[in-house]
């Protein structure tokens, strides 16, 4: 495992050593410091890392530190009665072996309280004492299935189990078939047992409970905490300013991470703050950061924030925002060209506007509403190309021998009277000939075109552009 990936195994390993050792030191205002930081900091990272066992005792030393007496009351309560809840376990587990012995699983069942915390924060919820909290222990059943029948198997043991007991269907919890984040899996389900009591059954295979008990982390030891660990090694772990902990892939950056926190808030990040040092959008996280997100209203989601972010929600979003600016500035864009050509008085079709973004070169005419709305393009300049006439193949004239076109190159044309050797082109309409009288034509898109005076578009082009005519004359070139 690279060092990089190890850190926030280092951050747990040296905080349950540290409240470990708490103990001697004596009631503080720093154990309690460090215990609330625990509670809202480390036992969440242990949680999402699938760690549970680390997770459980944080949270049990944590209250213990900050609230010694109910911790105290709590663990009596669980001592006192343990025989009898082993008793119980046993009346409830005996029908339960016999089948699955019946059918042929080779299984091991435990039977396990609830930690002190988590009782503790049903006792708060429910707003009662210790004595009526009757879910205090859950049934653990562990099977040793092939990986084929991993799944097939968990339901099966669940069907034998509320063939058995009356199951809660509102407490049944599936993640055989969709896992958490962490890769946890298991069948989870609440039945009423003996003495109408509640009890919680957890249905996993043996494989999948190595993965529960030890967590996303592969290779690495915790003090007191032995076994392997599954790690995933495209994921960097980094926490919010509350503390909560956040998996994003690897190389994401700081625009990931806000888009993990919310779409606005992505669609608005002008940087952010790590280590007290204030990042770009485009700095990749480390694991273990704490970022905290910089925002502005006056930013916006650009193209060129595909070329750096990485997690499919922030490319996703901002593909949508995008569009949601094109659509914007395609509407803003018809709505002037609309505006402008009626003060015109210049009708047009949607026809007209295709051919009118075709000529200009657009792929789209949504794109060319899109350059006008951002200043790109001059709808005045639209308003030209649609008016201006299309030239159009003729067919010969009769009697006239065309010049081979090589025969030009000793050719100039005068345009103005004034200047020589312009660049222009002849028009297809008429195809003018060396010794034709001819006129120049500016064009919006083709530069200077020269027609011959008798074109069929001649009459046309001078009375609706006679300040784009020009005199011109054929020449020999100097």
């Amino acid at each position: 495992m690279e060092d990089s990936n190890k850190v926030l195994y280092d951050i747990l390993n040296e905080r349950l050593d540290l409240l470990r050792k708490l103990d001697a030191e004596g009631d503080s205002e720093r154990r309690r410091h460090i215990a609330r930081e625990t509670q809202t900091l480390h036992a969440p990272m242990a949680h999402r890392l699938g760690l549970y066992q680390i997770k459980t005792e944080m949270e049990d030393l944590a209250l213990k530190f900050l609230d010694y007496d109910t911790y105290k009351y709590i663990a009596h309560a669980l001592n006192a009665k343990k025989a009898e809840r082993e008793a119980y376990i046993a009346r409830f587990i005996a029908p339960i072996q016999e089948k699955l012995t019946r059918e042929g699983f080779r299984f091991t069942i435990k039977g396990r309280p609830k930690s002190i915390h988590s009782i503790y924060h049903k006792m708060e919820a429910q707003h009662c004492d210790v004595d009526r909290i009757y879910d205090l222990f859950a049934i653990r059943i562990i099977l040793d299935s092939p990986m084929e029948r991993e799944k097939s198997d968990c339901w099966q043991v669940y069907s034998l189990i509320t063939d058995v007991f009356t199951p809660n269907p509102k407490r049944l919890r599936d993640w055989l078939s969709v896992p958490k984040e962490n890769g946890y899996e298991s069948l989870h389900t609440t039945v009423l047992g003996p003495d109408n009591r509640w009890v919680e059954v957890q249905i996993r295979t043996r494989r999948m409970d190595e993965v529960a008990e030890q967590g996303v982390a592969a290779h690495w030891s915790y003090k007191g905490v032995k076994g392997s660990i599954v790690q995933r090694p495209s994921d960097v772990y980094v926490f919010t300013p509350n503390g909560d902990l956040r998996r994003l892939p690897a190389n994401a950056t700081v625009l990931d991470f806000a888009y993990s926190i919310h779409s606005e808030v992505g669609a608005h990040c002008v940087g952010g703050t790590i280590r007290n040092q204030n990042v770009s959008i485009r700095q990749k996280l480390e694991n273990g950061d704490q970022v905290f997100i910089q925002t502005s209203p006056n930013q916006h989601p650009n193209s060129d924030w595909l070329n750096f972010v990485v997690s499919t929600k922030a490319r996703n979003k901002i593909r949508q925002a995008l569009k949601e600016i094109e659509y914007k500035q395609a509407a803003e864009g018809k709505e002037i060209i609309e505006r402008k050509f009626k003060n015109w008085k210049v009708e047009y079709t949607e026809g007209d506007i295709t051919k009118m973004a075709i000529r200009l070169g657009y792929k789209a005419v949504s794109d060319m509403y899109q350059s006008v709305a951002n200043g790109k393009e001059d709808v005045q300049r639209l308003r030209e190309v649609l008016l201006e006439p299309e030239e159009q193949p003729v067919a010969p004239r009769e009697h006239t021998e065309y010049v081979d076109r090589s025969e030009l190159k000793g050719l100039a044309i005068e345009v103005d009277m004034n200047v020589k050797n312009v660049d222009y082109n002849l028009s297809r309409c008429c195809n003018p000939q060396p010794g034709d009288p001819i006129f120049a034509f500016v064009s919006v898109l083709k530069g200077i075109r020269i027609h011959r005076c008798d074109c069929p578009n001649a009459n046309d082009i001078r009375e609706r552009y006679p300040y784009r005519v020009l005199p011109a004359r054929w020449a020999k070139k100097a």
